[in-house]
C-alpha cells in the first residue's frame, strides 16, 4: 500500500495493546482494543493525525515479528498512570523505520519525537523500567539483513524528549527479567554464532555513570545449537532465577540450556554444558524429540526433560519401546539434576502420562500405535522380560466408542482433531506379584494429560 488514504485505513485496523507496570518489574496485561475502519475517532484520530504530520507522506505501518505486542502502535502506561504510546512505520521518503513516541496530555495526544532504524524489520517492543526512575522504556528489537543480527534500540524520556541508545551487540533474542538478584531488571542478549562470533549470553546492568546498560558478564553458549525452539525465564529452584533455552543442533537434535547467575563466582553459569575428556562439549538433555522445558509439575520451579528409552526384551521391535521423560530440575549448589516426575509421550495421539514415583524403574512401557494403544507393564529386569501388564491407554474414535461395551475401560478426555472427536479411555489390570505397583483409578485421573 503506497498512497495515504491506503495507509489511513492501515492504521485505523491496527491493534492498540495496553501494557500495565506494577511495581518496577512486574508487567499486567491490558486489554486489547481495536482500532477500526473506515474512520478513526478519539484518541485512534488524534495518533493517526501525529503519524500523518511526522511521516509527511505516504506511510506504511510496521508490525513487530515476535512478543507479545503485535501492533504498530501501543499504548503502555507507566508506573505513575502516565499513558504513552509507540508508532512504527516506514515512509515514502526513505526505506528506513520510523518509531515515534506520543503522550497523553489530558484528552489529547502529543508527540515526543521520531527516530529512525535502518532495519529491514521490527523484532519486537517492549516496555519496561530498566533504570528504577518510576518511567518505563522502550525497548525496540530491530531485525537485521543477517538472520539472528537483530540490534536492541533503547528509548527513553528525559523532561518528556525522547533519547536513544543503541546496544552495541547484536542478538538472536533476548530477555529482560532480574537474573542477578539485586531488584533490577537484567537484559540478556542470546547470540547464535556467526562467522566472527561463538554463541553467547551477554548480560546487560544499567549505568548511571553511562545511563545506559553496559556490558557485565558473557557466557559461552553451545556452539551446536543452530537454531533456539524457545526462550523462557522464570524460577529454576526455591531461590534462583534462570533463563532456560530449548534448541536444535544441525542433526535435528535438541537440547535444553540453563543460565543463571552465580553468586559465588560472579558470573554467568550453565550446569548442563560439560566438557568431556577430549574437550568436546555434551549436554545431558540431548534429544531427538521436540520437547521443551516447563514448570510440568506446577509447583513454580522450571524443569528440564531428559529423556532415555524404556527397558524391553530383545525381540521386540525397536518402534514399540517407549521413551521415559524424565523431568529435573537444577541444583544451583552443585550444578546437578534433581529428578522430580517422569512421563510417557504419546504423540501421535496427544496426550502424556505422569508415571506413579512408586515405580520407578520396574514399569516400562510399549506402544502399538496401529491400535492407538499404550501398554505399560512390570519389568523383570533379572530376566529382561515383561511381567504383568498394569494399565492400557487407549485412543477411540467417538463413533467406535459410542457402540462399543466399555467394559472396565474409563473415559479420561475428549478430544477434537480437524473436526473430528476423539476419546481417551483407560483400562486397569491388577497384579499380585508386586501389589505396590498397582494404580489407583485417582492417579490415573490426575496422571494422563492432553499435550
Amino acid at each position: 500500500m503506497k498512497r495515504k488514504k491506503s495507509m489511513i485505513r492501515g492504521f485505523a485496523a491496527a491493534a492498540v495493546s495496553a501494557l500495565l507496570l506494577s511495581g518496577c518489574s512486574d508487567i499486567g496485561l491490558g486489554d486489547q482494543t481495536m482500532l477500526r475502519p473506515p474512520r478513526a475517532t478519539g484518541d485512534q484520530a488524534a495518533m493517526q493525525q501525529i503519524i500523518s504530520e511526522e511521516a509527511a507522506g505516504s506511510y506504511t505501518m510496521k508490525y513487530p515479528q515476535s512478543g507479545d505486542y503485535r501492533s504498530a502502535v501501543n499504548v503502555f502506561k507507566s508506573e505513575d498512570g502516565t499513558e504513552y504510546a509507540a508508532a512504527l512505520y516506514s515512509t515514502e521518503n526513505d526505506s528506513k523505520i520510523h518509531v515515534t513516541i506520543m503522550l497523553r496530555e489530558g484528552d489529547k495526544w502529543i508527540s515526543l519525537g521520531s527516530c529512525t532504524n535502518s532495519g529491514t524489520g521490527v523484532d519486537r517492543i517492549i516496555y519496561r523500567d530498566i533504570n528504577s526512575d518510576g518511567k518505563g522504556e522502550f525497548l525496540i528489537g530491530w531485525l537485521g539483513y543477517t538472520p539472528g543480527l537483530n540490534t536492541l534500540s533503547i528509548y527513553s524520556l528525559d523532561s518528556d524528549t525522547v533519547r536513544e541508545t543503541t546496544i552495541e551487540e547484536n542478538y538472536t533474542d533476548f530477555v529482560i527479567t532480574d537474573i542477578t538478584g539485586d531488584k533490577k531488571d537484567d537484559i540478556v542478549l542470546l547470540s547464535l554464532r556467526n562467522n566472527q562470533t561463538s554463541s553467547s549470553a551477554t548480560l546487560l546492568q544499567y549505568s548511571e555513570q553511562d545511563k545506559r546498560p553496559i556490558s557485565k558478564y558473557a557466557l559461552e553458549l553451545d556452539n551446536e545449537v543452530t537454531a533456539f525452539n524457545s526462550v523462557i525465564s522464570g524460577k529454576i529452584d526455591k531461590k534462583t532465577v534462570g533463563i532456560v533455552i530449548d534448541g536444535e543442533n544441525a542433526s535435528d537434535q535438541n537440547t535444553t540450556q540453563v543460565i543463571y547467575y552465580d553468586k559465588n563466582t560472579k558470573n554467568l553459569v550453565d550446569p548442563l554444558l560439560t566438557e568431556n575428556d577430549a574437550g568436546q562439549t555434551k549436554n545431558a538433555t540431548l534429544r531427538k524429540e521436540v520437547i521443551t522445558a516447563r514448570d510440568i509439575n506446577g509447583d513454580g520451579i522450571i524443569e528440564v526433560p531428559v529423556i532415555s528409552d524404556m527397558a524391553a526384551p530383545k525381540d521386540v521391535n525397536a518402534g514399540k519401546v517407549c521413551s521415559c521423560t524424565a523431568w529435573k530440575q537444577i541444583n544451583t549448589d552443585d550444578g546437578s539434576l534433581v529428578p522430580t516426575i517422569n512421563t510417557v509421550y504419546n504423540y501421535n495421539d496427544g496426550y502424556y502420562f505422569v508415571m506413579p514415583a512408586r515405580w520407578g524403574t520396574d514399569v516400562t512401557a510399549l506402544s502399538d500405535s496401529e491400535n492407538r494403544l499404550l501398554t505399560f507393564y512390570i519389568w523383570n529386569s533379572k530376566t529382561s522380560s515383561l511381567g504383568d501388564k498394569l494399565l492400557e491407554i487407549h485412543r477411540f474414535n467417538r463413533s467406535e466408542w459410542d457402540k462399543m461395551d466399555h467394559g472396565d475401560y474409563m473415559m479420561l478426555h475428549t478430544v477434537n482433531n480437524n473436526g473430528r472427536e476423539y476419546i481417551i479411555a483407560a483400562q486397569i489390570f491388577k497384579t499380585q506379584a508386586i501389589d505396590s505397583l498397582n494404580i489407583e483409578k485417582s492417579e490415573l485421573e490426575l496422571g494422563v494429560r492432553l499435550i
